[in-house]
């Protein structure tokens, strides 16, 4: 049986776009959602499985519910995708409660921790054999400055790439490669307060004059997953059409 990539947030825009890729590409796949389902992808053939599995990151019980279901069925994981989010208000950041702050704190770094660490035994038995790889997606304002009123969202992705940056160099000797995305801005349930006459400003001021897509990050998604990629392990790449965005 082919060993499956676990892609953590598949119900989101990003995720539904690199589960879509990924099976084009053939690989087996577990598609997590939590409030929201996971996309129904059938297989392309007779050695590709894709499951859907529901639950909460956040919660350590649950996560270790999780992987005694998929260590019940696999003998490894060939990679994990890291791609999710949780809406947030914008607010300046002085006013904008702790719990905010906590609750993103909570949806990236702890949710991220739990499961990579749950995953890990499974990706270095993947390593063993072959190459495997996490890929972390976090956002371009990370490494740029960033613009108001996100301050929690900014603030937890940056915690999520000091996290993974780490992984990159403690995991590498386990056969086990770790990529940071940094996507631009998109369009997504994440920015759909955006208004889009704003978001029409804003194309305008973009060298190609289109933002960044999720089928943009889906292919470099998958171009990670091959051993061409393996020398950008440890990197916090941005995906974002030619310019960061900064206010």
């Amino acid at each position: 049986m082919q060993n499956p990539v676990l892609i953590l947030g598949a119900s989101g825009e990003i995720g539904t776009h690199i589960a879509r890729k990924f099976s084009q590409n053939g690989h087996s796949l577990l598609l997590h959602g939590n409030k929201n389902a996971p996309p129904k992808i059938r297989p392309s053939n007779d050695s590709q499985t894709i499951e859907t599995i529901c639950t909460d990151l956040t919660d350590e019980q649950s996560v270790r519910t999780l992987f005694d279901f998929i260590e019940g069925k696999y003998d490894a994981l060939a990679g994990v995708i890291f791609s999710v989010a949780q809406p947030f208000g914008n607010r300046l950041s002085h006013r904008t409660p702790w719990r905010v702050f906590d609750e993103q704190m909570q949806s990236q770094l702890k949710a991220a921790h739990l499961t990579l660490s749950a995953a890990y035994p499974m990706l270095k038995a993947h390593g063993k054999e072959s190459a495997a790889r996490a890929l972390i997606i976090s956002t371009e304002y990370s490494i740029g400055l960033p613009p108001v009123k996100i301050a929690p969202y900014v603030a937890a992705k940056s915690a999520l790439n000091a996290y993974a940056l780490s992984l990159a160099q403690e995991w590498l000797s386990s056969n086990i490669r770790v990529h940071i995305l940094a996507p631009g801005l998109l369009r997504s349930n994440l920015t759909s307060h955006i208004p889009e006459l704003y978001l029409e400003e804003l194309i305008k001021k973009m060298p190609e004059k289109k933002l960044t897509s999720a089928e943009d990050v889906a292919h470099f998604a998958a171009f990670l997953m091959t051993a061409d990629a393996d020398p950008l392990y440890g990197s916090i790449i941005p995906i974002t059409r030619g310019k960061r965005i900064t206010y």
